[in-house]
């Protein structure tokens, strides 16, 4: 929502404020020193779009570096954090206050008749004039574009058309799930290193508590089973899901395990042979410790169960953030659009 103190601003200079429910974000817009203005506000920031059309000519390739090259630097001066300029318009986002933020858009305003660029006489889109009849004002999401009755017509029919890449990509699921456990198994290479050379040298350090941070390794193995399955497959649905998830988990505690086991080799200084004793393998996994004398040993199973506890917790949370991730990059937003006749 754009802030009442902004609106209020803006209503002195004869922008119209729109709350529109089938638009994302509301705002105000007014034809300004003879360009379309919106103003809107995101993430904290306030953002004006200047609308209008660079024709496709080496004059007006020249006119548009000439603006780019001007606005580049007066950023600093007005507390752009950033901007973007494209064919059809300025878009400026200011982190300035309300006095700063229309001094910008006198400004771009300047900026902009100063280099000759067209405004509201042409339509944003195909660069006519539109003469005699009134343009009609197009509204995409939080942005107003002046167009002509043609362009505002195409406009609309797109806007009403499902999207074009809601069918997902084609499907190589099988590849994403090899892929993705060929990446979280070097999650367990990592384990292997943390605890057979790093954990050794903590514990001479007196700091043998602080490995419990190779825990945090959980989350990087969701992150290389997400990384692994988005290389070989872009395809966000059930399978992507399930296969992310349980290998984050499943090499975790994989990981986990490798680690404490050759934690204990390095720190007791075991030699390989001895990992063909069945109940060394064990005793990481079961407490296998006399009752009688069970005060007098460590518990290296409850010391394991531990660890792979935090381990887990980190991976699950891990993989529920990438899994949000890869839901958002693969769904596809329809585009609305508002088309409303103006009199300039």
């Amino acid at each position: 929502m754009i802030s009442k103190n902004l609106i209020s601003a803006l209503e002195e200079l004869n922008f119209t404020f729109s709350d529109n429910k089938n638009i994302n974000k509301s705002h105000a817009y007014a034809i300004y020193g003879g360009y379309l203005i919106t103003v809107y506000e995101s993430a904290g920031k306030k953002v004006a779009y200047f609308n209008f059309k660079f024709s496709d000519n080496e004059e007006n390739s020249l006119k548009k570096y000439n603006v780019s090259e001007t606005f580049s630097s007066i950023v600093e001066e007005f507390n752009v954090v950033d901007y973007s300029l494209s064919d059809d318009g300025l878009r400026v986002f200011c982190n300035g206050n309300i006095p700063t933020f229309l001094k910008l858009m006198d400004k771009c305003v300047e900026l902009l008749s100063e280099n000759e660029i067209r405004g509201v006489q042409y339509c944003s889109k195909c660069g006519n004039k539109f003469g005699a009849r009134n343009p009609k004002k197009v509204t995409k999401n939080s942005e107003n574009h002046l167009m002509c009755e043609h362009c505002a017509l195409e406009a609309l029919e797109n806007s009403n058309e499902e999207p074009n890449d809601t069918q997902p990509v084609k499907k190589n699921t099988a590849r994403g799930i090899i892929s993705s456990i060929a990446f979280s198994i070097i999650g367990i290479a990592l384990y292997f290193v943390a605890y057979y050379y790093i954990s050794p040298a903590i514990s001479k350090s007196s700091l043998s508590d602080v490995r419990y941070i190779f825990c945090a390794l959980g989350t990087v193995v969701s992150l290389l089973s997400y990384v692994g399955y988005r290389i070989a497959c872009k395809t966000a649905g059930r399978i992507a899901y399930i296969a992310i998830g349980a290998n984050a988990l499943i090499f975790t505690a994989i990981g986990q395990y490798i680690g404490i086991v050759f934690e204990f080799i390095a720190k007791n200084g075991f030699k390989v042979s001895a990992l063909s004793n069945k109940a060394f393998w064990l005793i990481h996994l079961r407490d296998t410790i006399p009752a009688e004398v069970v005060a007098n040993f460590t518990s290296y199973s409850s010391a394991f169960y531990k660890m792979l506890a935090i381990s887990l917790m980190f991976a699950l949370v891990g993989g529920a953030i990438f899994l949000l991730t890869l839901h958002d990059k693969t769904t596809v937003k329809k585009e609305t659009a508002e088309v409303e006749t103006i009199k300039l």
